[in-house]
């Protein structure tokens, strides 16, 4: 088993150094296809578009032709001059092998891209970067960003460690807001493990003070077996984005579900010892338990 590294940014630097759109589909959205079609296939029946493959980048918000050309071409040249892509590629290939899940029974062979963001949809004061990922594809994108920048290949190993983990323990519709906080605790553990540096835990999993953990802690407590998409969002990104994507506000800071998740998870490799590549197949709810997070 195998990761397939994709150059997308190479192909965006190509795309808008000639202004084609064509070059931007064949060369950026035609290889990361299997990421947007699993999104697209989400879509309700009957939703459409003449070029799904331009509609699917401008809604992740990847940068292309149609954008500022010369800011794009500046910023893909910054990330170049830092070597971020294979430090990306790098840190998804040593955390693949941590992880080895071939020795575990899963069959996972995925694909990994990071690409140009475009600073419309990338929080600035998040770092300007993000990431998704399928059961068959990691992603990150970001802007050149002094935060941002130097934990992309973080964001890449975490990505990675959800495709991973998301096959040891199925995304279901009865999914709950332990699973989920635990995964992205999990994830972020992983993807500072790869790196070796403490210091590069990202702006989401550190997004809360130790005053507002301690105020949040007993709920999340309370709601670890809730579940439903909605409610989960709303648990996990905080109220921030519940106008933008149409869930109840739980009256939560921003992203607390990842920094709840970052401590339990570091609970838990305390307490047992364990690597973050070990906990990734180990259920949540004994991570839960062994971390101490939610005694007393």
């Amino acid at each position: 088993m195998t990761v397939q590294i994709i150059d997308t940014l190479a192909g965006q630097r190509a795309a808008l150094e000639t202004g084609s759109l064509d070059l931007f589909r064949s060369r950026v959205m035609e290889p990361i296809a299997p990421f947007w079609q699993t999104m697209l296939s989400r879509r309700p029946v009957g939703e459409g578009s003449a070029d799904p493959a331009l509609e699917m980048a401008s809604a992740w918000g990847f940068y292309s032709p149609l954008d500022d050309r010369e800011a794009g071409l500046e910023a893909i040249a910054a990330f170049e001059a830092a070597g971020t892509a294979q430090q990306c590629a790098d840190a998804v290939q040593r955390g693949f092998k941590a992880l080895d899940p071939g020795r575990h029974g899963f069959e996972v062979n995925p694909g990994f891209a990071f690409l140009l963001g475009h600073l419309r949809v990338l929080k600035g004061d998040y770092g300007a970067y993000t990431g998704a990922h399928t059961p068959t594809f990691a992603m990150v994108m970001g802007w050149p960003d002094p935060v941002g920048t130097p934990r992309l290949p973080v964001a890449a190993a975490h990505e990675l460690n959800h495709a991973v983990r998301f096959t040891y323990e199925p995304w279901t519709p009865e999914t709950t807001v332990g699973q989920y906080m635990v995964a992205e605790g999990l994830a972020e553990a992983f993807g500072v493990e790869v790196l070796g540096d403490p210091g590069l835990v990202g702006p989401y999993s550190a997004a809360l003070s130790p005053e507002q953990l301690a105020a949040v802690r007993p709920r999340f407590r309370d709601a670890l077996d809730l579940s439903g998409f909605p409610v989960l969002q709303g648990y996990i990104f905080g109220d921030w984005a519940a106008e933008q994507f149409n869930y109840p506000k739980q009256g939560l800071p921003d992203y607390a579900g990842y920094s709840i998740g970052y401590e339990v998870v570091q609970g838990y490799l305390k307490h047992t010892g364990r690597s973050a590549a070990e906990a990734t197949y180990v259920p949540w709810r004994e991570i839960v338990e062994q971390s101490g997070y939610f005694e007393g």
